[in-house]
């Protein structure tokens, strides 16, 4: 008899992605355990605005603020910042984190974006069947 036959239990290693899902439920257990502190990260990203990082003056000419000047919150929110030059300037372009998509992250994680709403959800009908008694004596 071959050794593959006597194996009574089968070998999982990756078979149907098991390696995939411990890892996934590991991070499912950090994320849980520190779910507060995201939750507040993603708020602070939320609240960021270009305004924080550059200043208009009355000639509509743009200055991004110093470093000091900037709260951290907005400093998280950049995504990209790219130095284009321009003549004998530069021109500067900053490009922050899709605000729209963190605050869907934490509508759903609110349960805000999963409500069903109550005309939509199935009714549960009980029903008893009872058979005819033909039980004669």
């Amino acid at each position: 008899m071959s050794p593959s036959r006597k194996r009574i239990v089968p070998k999982m290693g990756n078979l149907g992605g098991v390696r995939e899902i411990s890892k996934k439920l590991k991070g499912s257990d950090v994320i849980f355990e520190n779910r507060e502190k995201l939750a507040e990260a993603l708020l602070s990203l939320s609240h960021a605005k270009i305004t924080d990082i550059v200043n208009w003056d009355k000639e509509g000419k743009v200055k991004i603020k110093d470093l000091k000047d900037i709260p951290e919150h907005a400093l998280q929110s950049i995504k990209k910042i790219r130095a284009v030059p321009m003549g004998e300037k530069m021109q500067i372009e900053v490009e922050m984190i899709d605000k729209v998509r963190v605050l869907q992250m934490l509508a759903k994680s609110a349960g805000i974006l999963d409500r069903t709403p109550e005309s939509e959800k199935p009714s549960v009908i009980e029903v008893n069947m009872v058979g005819p008694n033909d039980r004669k004596t």
